[in-house]
């Protein structure tokens, strides 16, 4: 490989690491083992990898296609280990649920399995996964309410509850600040019975060890203060750049 293939190879990559997930995804409940997080980011960055504005429907991607080839790439594993990883992510997903908390309409909460059909391409180290359609809006523009962030901010993180702690901060990263209960948290990310039951447990097993990770492997620096009133004040800021 010559010095400029070396180059140029990571900048076509970086292109296609952002993503976009709307505020009611991050803000629905669900539990999904590491591989089948990685599987939805891959989803998720191809929902959102134009950045014009369309009213077109056409330019929704009802089909989403996931490859052996470019989870090597992004999560640097072996072939092997990949499309070990994708298979297992696409069962999860496939046999998992996800719970909305619509602000409007009937319902105050809703729940919906994933996906509607998973097929591997043959010979080919691809899937086609086609999500449940009352799932699909969530992933490709309900609202024009987004959480944005990159997958390279993210990768070092391999716990999935503290990547969804994340994902929530990232959400209020703009105003610096997030208010939420342990309540909330508890049922948003499907903690165990010895954390949703002692708020004490939760903060020294998960809150802390989660804040401590975020602020050694993401651009966010977090700390976080408990009201009188027992709910999490956060204070999220931007670590500045290092330009050396």
């Amino acid at each position: 490989m010559t010095t400029d293939q070396a180059v140029a190879v990571p900048k076509k990559f970086k292109k296609k690491v952002s993503i976009k997930q709307s505020n009611e995804l991050t803000e629905a409940a669900y539990y999904l083992p590491l591989q089948a997080k990685r599987v939805l980011w891959l989803c998720l960055m191809q929902a959102y990898f134009s950045d014009s504005s369309s009213d077109d429907e056409s330019d929704s991607l009802p089909v989403f296609k996931v490859n052996v080839s470019d989870y090597v790439r992004y999560f640097n594993v072996a072939t092997a280990v990949a499309s070990r990883d994708v298979k297992s992510g696409i069962k999860a997903l496939g046999e998992s649920t996800v719970t909305f908390y619509p602000k409007d309409g009937e319902f105050e909460e809703v729940t919906r399995p994933w996906l509607a059909e998973a097929g591997l391409k043959r010979g080919r180290g691809t899937w086609q996964l086609e999500f449940n359609y009352k799932v699909m809006p969530f992933l490709v523009g309900l609202s024009s309410q987004f959480t944005t962030y990159s997958l390279y901010d993210c990768g070092q993180l391999n716990s999935v509850r503290v990547i969804r702690l994340y994902e929530s901060l990232c959400q209020f990263r703009a105003s610096g600040a997030w208010i939420t209960s342990h309540d909330w948290m508890c049922e948003r990310f499907m903690l165990p019975a010895s954390q949703k039951n002692n708020s004490a447990e939760m903060k020294r097993t998960f809150l802390e060890p989660a804040i401590k990770k975020i602020n050694e492997k993401t651009p966010l620096k977090v700390s976080y203060n408990t009201a009188d009133d027992g709910r999490f004040i956060f204070n999220i800021i931007d670590k500045p750049l290092n330009l050396s």
